[in-house]
């Protein structure tokens, strides 16, 4: 029992360090369209609205944000070309775990580690 006592206070202890010590996380949307097409990016949360950017072919959209301490933490963006629109969850406190999360918006849609998020509609 005081093991996990002890466990739960050293895991709670390095959270806190983390946050306090400026814990940051890293989003990055990067357009790989193969027509060259320039790739509309607008990205948000409940608190802070980034702006929608134009992004041309190779181009990337990073954005950098500390965490909730509390969790809930959570970011989405939209994506559009010529007449594709999609919305994705960009991070996710609760699902998302490392300092750096990737996307690349292709013909496809939009991929992370090369698995498919989401497709145009």
């Amino acid at each position: 029992m005081i093991r996990k006592v002890v466990l739960a206070a050293v895991l709670l202890a390095t959270v806190t360090a983390s946050v306090a010590a400026g814990y940051k996380v890293t989003v990055h949307v990067t357009n790989k369209l193969s027509s060259r097409m320039v790739l509309i990016v607008h990205c948000k949360s409940g608190d802070d609205d980034l702006g929608a950017r134009a992004l041309e072919p190779d181009a990337d959209f990073g954005f950098s944000f500390g965490p909730s301490f509390w969790g809930g933490t959570f970011f989405w963006c939209n994506v559009a070309f010529q007449d594709k629109r999609l919305s994705f969850v960009a991070y996710d406190q609760n699902l998302h775990h490392g300092w750096v999360v990737d996307f690349d918006v292709e013909d496809g849609g939009v991929y992370r580690h090369n698995r498919l998020v989401r497709g145009w509609k």
